[in-house]
């Protein structure tokens, strides 16, 4: 018998909760899809870096898959409270009728599990599929060759997503429990007819709440344009204070200074069916507020993380190869007289047999030198924030190192220096120092820039180094000897390090020729590790929050319009034609969705100013593409969420 009425049930409401059961799947989809990565690499051919490098993300994706599964909880719940108060009536008409709470409880259980078990295989049918397509992603994003490709299936990503989705729904079937148990009879029955009373009459409050509102938001705007995001300091924590207070006043006061100040203008408030819409707002003001300001916040997530990950595997997704100048680069300390990296490589590797050409140099600091010496007229020096040495190098060993790139030879003046970098955290102070004709003081002799700023890398730790004539750099002191090298092949330079790597790990440090190597091999696959860990990251997180917050505004209006149904019907009784009932619903629903996505916008722009200076410190990067693709993508599934909802409601109205 409730088993009977529990699949009737799910049937009637099938069709006015397919968004709730869709979000569902969509969820064990994405879920197991990102869990499944683990299973992908046995189709590719991968280098141990690789093989690493998908490890260590798939390690990250597991710790991030209980964050997700616990935010996906939270919506479920959330969905589950609104599935509960949509059918107050139905359930009260049960109570009415003589069924106990336990077996009203019991319809529920099998519902929940119904629509659990059916959103399971969905869900994971469907991800299977999909991550076949998430291969080749993989593949793409790892550079790796999927010549072997073979269907994929991961057993272990069936058995997280039934464990951590069966967890959530015996959750939900407690709450569901405890809910039922404490209605009284009448909540249930007229339910429906209770309408959330305004706690805030006197317009000016609101429009004071509303002026905090602003205020807190300009200070958190202030805040975190002030601090940046390299510092997580009190002024990075009082940002997120401030804007988060002052989203939750925004929506709070707008919504009770909006209702008043429309009302007082008589022309717009009795225009067609503004009325019916304001009191529809009215009707849910302190529960919609809340909810509103929730949906701003994770929509602000979702566009941070989602552009702020495409920007960076933009960035990552630089031909290094051609980028990086050499094969190698060795360095090491030296406290007194340079020593020879090259001359004592270790010779049970045959490294010269590898070798096409090399170059070494002297890197050199100067007593009394730093960087805010020469910094102090830049807008953003002289604060200390440079406080480190200068490192020079002679002409001698510069045209050397621009012999080796195939580059032609420089000359000085007596007088000059030159400063080749391509650190974008200084390039700007430097520029800024040459238009300034700084002067560097060097054995009571000053030397000004000559040119502009050589942007070169000079080996591969993009070093930055003042060029000065070789007869200035015989009071400095020697800091450190490096070594460029360039191999016949690439494939040679492979070898050479791979052999390079096992020397390292077997023999004590104290026996190297070098400090310390990096090579082009090395820093290609560092950056495609890096490159996969953020844009699966950002994906994975942005279609969470994306999902959320959309399923949530999705499945509040779905709810309010079955609540509402009355309503309209007592328009149509009194002569208003369908067509103006739908367009007062669409403008109701367009309230809900486009308030906090304007104002998610506007928190994004200011949030991704500061993410784009940060990002420069480490290279030049335009993030309007990864903004315009970002946001193409939240239209295109914000919007399906808003159609989605205003046809269901629109079905549920006028049934």
């Amino acid at each position: 018998m409730l088993t009977k009425l529990a699949f009737k049930n799910v049937g009637k409401s099938f069709k006015e909760y397919a968004i709730y059961f869709f979000t569902l799947a969509f969820g064990v989809c994405v879920f197991y899809m990102f869990n499944s990565i683990e299973a992908q690499q046995g189709i590719m051919e991968v280098t141990k870096t690789q093989h690493a490098a998908m490890k260590t993300l798939t390690q990250v994706l597991k710790y991030i898959s209980i964050f997700v599964a616990v935010v996906l909880g939270f919506l479920i719940v959330y969905a589950n409270n609104f599935f509960i108060k949509r059918r107050k009536k139905e359930l009260g008409v049960y109570l009415a009728l003589g069924m106990e709470k336990s077996k009203i409880s019991a319809i529920l259980v099998l519902e929940t599990s119904l629509i659990a078990i059916f959103a399971l295989i969905i869900g994971i049918i469907s991800g299977v599929f999909l991550s076949q397509f998430m291969s080749v992603f993989t593949a793409k994003i790892f550079e790796a060759d999927l010549t072997a490709y073979e269907f994929v299936f991961s057993m272990d990503a069936v058995v997280k997503s039934i464990l951590y989705f069966g967890i959530i729904f015996i959750t939900v079937i407690v709450f569901n429990t405890a809910a039922i148990s404490k209605y009284k009879l009448i909540d249930l029955i007229y339910g429906d007819r209770k309408n959330e009373t305004l706690k805030i009459k006197n317009i000016m409050v609101s429009f004071v709440l509303f002026i905090i509102s602003v205020m807190c938001l300009g200070c958190a705007y202030y805040l975190i344009i002030k601090n940046g995001m390299k510092d997580l300091n009190w002024m990075f924590t009082g940002s997120i204070i401030f804007g988060t207070m002052g989203t939750i006043l925004f929506f709070f006061s707008l919504t009770g200074f909006s209702i008043k100040l429309i009302q007082k203008n008589e022309n717009l408030y009795f225009k067609n069916l503004n009325m019916f819409v304001l009191r529809q707002l009215n009707s849910k003001i302190n529960t919609n507020f809340v909810s509103m300001s929730v949906v701003c916040i994770l929509l602000l997530l979702t566009i941070g993380i989602l552009s702020t990950g495409i920007s960076m595997e933009n960035v990552l997704s630089t031909d290094l190869r051609k980028t990086v100048p050499f094969d190698f680069t060795f360095h090491i300390k030296c406290d007194e007289t340079p020593k020879s990296i090259i001359d004592n490589l270790p010779q049970n590797i045959n490294a010269m047999d590898y070798i096409k050409k090399y170059d070494e140099y002297t890197e050199y600091n100067a007593v009394g030198i730093n960087y805010d010496d020469i910094f102090k007229h830049t807008p953003d020096g002289g604060e200390n924030k440079f406080k480190f040495p200068l490192s020079f190098i002679s002409l001698t060993d510069y045209n050397e190192i621009l012999a080796m790139m195939d580059k032609e030879p420089l000359t000085l003046k007596d007088n000059s220096y030159i400063i080749v970098s391509k650190n974008e955290m200084l390039l700007p102070h430097l520029e800024e120092a040459v238009e300034n004709n700084t002067a560097i003081e060097i054995d009571g002799k000053k030397v000004y820039p000559q040119g502009e700023v050589q942007k070169l890398s000079t080996n591969n730790f993009s070093s930055t180094y003042f060029v000065v004539n070789d007869g200035m750099i015989s009071n400095m002191n020697p800091s450190m000897v490096l070594a460029n090298i360039d191999c016949f092949t690439s494939e040679g330079a492979d070898e050479l390090d791979d052999k390079l790597s096992q020397y390292v790990k077997a023999e004590d440090h104290k026996k190297w020729s070098f400090s310390y190597y990096i090579s082009k091999t090395q820093i290609y696959q560092q950056s495609i590790s890096t490159k996969a860990l953020v844009s699966f990251l950002a994906i994975y997180l942005g279609f969470v929050f994306l999902i959320t917050s959309t399923a949530i505004l999705a499945l509040q209006q779905l709810s309010e319009a079955a609540d509402n149904k009355k309503r309209y019907d007592l328009l149509l009784k009194l002569g208003v034609d369908k067509g103006m009932i739908n367009k007062a619903l669409f403008m109701q629903i367009a309230c809900y969705f486009v308030l906090p996505l304007c104002l998610a916008v506007v928190h994004s722009i200011v949030g991704l100013t500061v993410v784009h200076d940060l990002i420069e410190y480490s290279a030049k990067v335009n993030i309007l593409g990864s903004i315009f693709l970002t946001a193409g993508f939240i239209v295109s599934i914000y919007g399906a969420y808003f159609i989605a909802t205003f046809m269901g409601s629109k079905s549920i109205i006028n049934k």
